[in-house]
């Protein structure tokens, strides 16, 4: 089985990796289309240059790491859903492949985003993305929200595997704190939260103040998250009131 967890950034997407790398099935990959994507796009990121230098940036190479080894049982690739960029999705999908997509509000993603990024565009966030992905898949598409996955973390969790046709794992709730071999080039500038963290603990997501420049992009991705959101029948975030205040 190949998993592709479609995410957006700031959603949690690193600690599900490390999650599903805690299966003794499992192989996870880092953002491997992150190379082509940079080449592609010529988007500005923090680590753009060490990715390009490390990482595939040809069409063909990346797909190629996308390949599944001999040995593997179940390869998870976590994906951004804007990697998808100049890739046919017939290279992307197929028979054994199950797909996640991983949504968060974005009063949540962009405070937390523009410590990094002064100024994202709609490419840079991926709800537009991801719901192109959603409405292409329809009921295969597994739409999981992060403010579930944070809050209820062993209950989603379970449901996420049921959902993928995996016995579940309890190892997937704990990690030894610190970084990963897999952890992309990019692991310096994005991952100090995950790699401080040692496991699962049952929380809310806090929400920022959007600023007033980021309004008009606020309101584009509020729409496609609450959409998307609708879509996530498997799992629920109404505590916390996460469902009532958009």
């Amino acid at each position: 089985m190949r998993i592709a967890l479609w995410s957006g950034p700031r959603s949690g997407s690193t600690a599900l990796m490390y999650s599903f790398a805690q299966r003794p099935d499992t192989r996870v990959l880092d953002e491997p289309l992150f190379g082509h994507f940079l080449a592609l796009t010529g988007a500005m990121r923090p680590s753009r240059e060490d990715v390009l230098k490390s990482m595939p940036t040809s069409r063909h190479e990346a797909l190629a790491s996308l390949e599944p080894r001999a040995t593997d049982d179940v390869l998870f690739c976590k994906h951004m859903a804007n990697h998808i960029e100049g890739i046919p999705w017939s290279m992307l999908d197929g028979d054994d492949v199950k797909h996640i997509l991983l949504v968060r509000h974005p009063d949540g993603v962009l405070p937390s985003y523009t410590a990094h990024m002064e100024a994202p565009t709609m490419t840079d966030v991926c709800y537009e993305h991801q719901r192109l992905l959603s409405d292409h898949l329809g009921s295969r598409a597994i739409v999981l929200t992060a403010e579930s996955l944070h809050a209820h973390p062993e209950s989603t969790l379970t449901r996420l595997c049921e959902a993928l046709n995996l016995p579940w794992d309890a190892r997937m709730l704990r990690w030894t704190p610190g970084p990963r071999p897999e952890d992309g080039v990019w692991a310096k500038h994005w991952y100090a939260g995950v790699h401080a963290s040692s496991g699962w603990e049952p929380r809310p997501l806090r929400r920022g103040r959007i600023h007033p420049s980021l309004a008009s992009l606020r309101e584009a991705c509020l729409a496609h998250y609450l959409e998307l959101q609708s879509r996530a029948t498997l799992f629920s975030d109404d505590s916390h009131g996460q469902t009532q205040h958009p």
